[in-house]
């Protein structure tokens, strides 16, 4: 983990439309910032370039994580840490990518074990819910963010794009958002409430306009002179998730071939003949 805990406030934003609509004078003079999922398809640098924590679903991870290095390359962005979005129980289908993460993604932070554990109720509740109620609703990935923010040990947290309460949540260009599993605002809103209850979390909107302010508190404006000059994009900066090369999704596809039994048994008939020829040749002419 790079730089972690050194500030008391942080700044979660996801890609709602309120992400345009940031009301900079009620965020502190420092702040550390995380963002989610396709944070770089806005077309401006809302939250400006330095990046504390960036967070992604496992679905797509292995291109997020290549897309992140070519903007950290680019100097698009200066992103600190990579975070895969993981869990405990819900996560164990992903044995897998788990046993090939630290070679695959060297850079990257497994979620769960570098800060959800730390979170020992609200771990337990999720894998409750997953395991014993067979829920298939999944937090966002920025009140996931949030979560972790409570167990680095920020002690103010701050949101901006985070509209999930509407009917639909977009990103900042239109785009309605891409999640991998059922998602409901009320669960949204019963873990940001956990976060309060269970580690006094404090919470708070920076965005007036925001369908959020119902539940979360809208902080007071606390730097009434602050502004950010809000840097616009260029045409040519990454807006889109990329892909690697041919040879490097192949190498990542292996892996799970590699893990199928009947996979495993084929090859195994193909590799037979050959297997026997060398044994025959070592034994009758050595």
């Amino acid at each position: 983990m790079k730089g972690l805990y050194l500030k008391n406030a942080v700044l979660v934003a996801g890609n709602g439309p309120s992400l345009k609509k940031i009301d900079y004078a009620r965020l502190p003079s420092e702040y550390d910032v995380f963002r989610s999922n396709q944070f770089y398809t806005e077309d401006k640098y809302y939250t400006g370039k330095k990046i504390k924590a960036i967070f992604h679903t496992v679905d797509f991870f292995f291109d997020e994580y290549f897309t992140s290095h070519e903007m950290v390359k680019n100097n698009e962005y200066q992103i600190e840490n990579i975070v895969c979005k993981m869990y405990n129980f819900a996560s164990r289908k992903e044995k897998i990518f788990q046993e090939n993460f630290k070679f695959f993604f060297p850079s990257a932070l497994n979620g769960y074990d570098s800060f959800f554990y730390k979170l020992k109720e609200l771990s337990a509740k999720v894998d409750f819910d997953a395991c014993y109620l067979g829920s298939r609703i999944e937090m966002l990935t920025g009140t996931y963010a949030i979560a972790c923010a409570v167990a680095c040990g920020y002690k103010e947290i701050y949101i901006a794009g985070m509209d999930f309460c509407d009917e639909i949540y977009s990103y900042a260009d239109g785009r309605i958002i891409d999640e991998c599993c059922l998602h409901h605002a009320n669960y949204d809103i019963e873990i940001l409430n956990f976060l309060r209850d269970v580690y006094n979390a404090k919470i708070f909107s920076v965005c007036p306009d925001s369908s959020i302010n119902k539940y979360i508190l809208l902080h007071d404006v606390q730097n009434p002179s602050k502004t950010l000059e809000i840097e616009t994009k260029s045409q040519n900066s990454i807006k889109t998730r990329l892909m690697p090369n041919k040879n490097s999704r192949n190498r990542y596809k292996r892996i799970y071939l590699e893990a199928n039994p009947f996979i495993n048994l084929f090859y195994g008939f193909l590799r037979t003949p050959r297997a026997l020829k060398h044994y025959l040749s070592s034994k009758f002419y050595r």
